[in-house]
């Protein structure tokens, strides 16, 4: 008995260990298998008007699915509050994860270098959604 809770102990810390290590990474699956995450750091124009998120997206072979990225930004990191969203756009569902990126644009404020908060969803055109939001951190670009 000893050695059976001894195995189920091991095993949960072998599942764990490795979610451990991407604990930084905003990551969600969806039911459907589908799955999206944002990447840490993200470009912002020299006008603030834009900023380009990078993202991971996988989904089941099908038709393509789309992404919507939301990004607030607040004082002290900009001037006043800022957000935007970027335009709906479509992924390709193979089976594989695929580097895409979304542009956001600002519709209220400019977006400033610093900390913003993002969420992302992802909708498969067969249904269900995957999402993922984290803290990133917007570099100027050289400009």
């Amino acid at each position: 008995m000893k050695r059976i809770r001894l195995l189920i102990l091991l095993t949960a810390l072998a599942v764990a260990l490795p979610l451990g290590v991407l604990s930084g990474v905003a990551k969600a699956t969806g039911g459907d298998g589908s799955s999206i995450s944002i990447n840490q750091n993200a470009q912002v124009d020299t006008f603030g008007a834009q900023v380009t998120v990078g993202l991971r997206v996988r989904c089941p072979s099908g038709p393509p699915g789309t992404i919507l990225v939301h990004l607030t930004q607040d004082p002290p990191e900009t001037v006043v509050h800022s957000e935007g969203e970027s335009l709906v756009k479509a992924v390709v569902c193979d089976g594989q994860t695929h580097s895409v990126s979304a542009t956001v644009a600002s519709a209220v404020g400019n977006f400033d270098a610093g900390n913003a908060y993002a969420t992302a969803a992802f909708t498969p055109v067969g249904g269900g959604t995957a999402s993922a939001a984290r803290w990133i951190n917007l570099i100027a670009m050289p400009g």
